[in-house]
């Protein structure tokens, strides 16, 4: 769960989070293909690709709710207040296709 879907949250939808894809493409394979998805190049196997990731746990009792400088008459809160631990599983649930 990338921080950009707790700030799209956060900011009530002010900042928007992004679709996390990495795809990494050799310079020298010439391509000519293109996938369906966004006119995106084909990744070829042969090429490397590091990712390094890093965890951190939240407070898992904490509210996430927009902040107050983000609500007013014309933006009112897009959200409800959700627990952070019950967010998490949520949205791991949905990385892992079951969508709750």
């Amino acid at each position: 769960i990338n921080l950009g879907d707790l700030m799209q949250r956060w900011t009530n939808d002010k900042w928007r989070s992004t679709l996390h894809r990495v795809i990494a493409v050799a310079d020298d394979c010439g391509i000519d293909q293109k996938s369906d998805y966004d006119n995106i190049p084909v990744v070829f196997q042969s090429v490397r690709r590091q990712s390094i990731a890093f965890f951190v746990n939240m407070n898992g009792n904490a509210n996430i709710v927009p902040f107050d400088t983000c609500i007013d008459d014309k933006h009112p809160s897009q959200y409800d207040a959700v627990k952070a631990s019950d967010y998490l599983i949520k949205r791991h649930a949905q990385s892992m296709g079951n969508a709750t």
